[in-house]
């Protein structure tokens, strides 16, 4: 194996971090569209 190769169990944990990452991404998307729903809810003037 070559310096620039990298072993199967690299490989693997490489792949792990890349779906976890992607997971990571999705849910950091979904909380933020939340807390700008709740804060744009909360900034509306009272209802009279």
């Amino acid at each position: 194996m070559s310096t620039d190769e990298i072993s199967v169990d690299e490989r693997e944990e490489l792949d792990w971090l890349r779906r976890e990452n992607r997971l990571l991404r999705v849910e950091r998307d979904i909380l933020l569209k939340i807390a700008t729903e709740y804060t744009l809810e909360r900034a509306e003037p009272p209802r009279r």
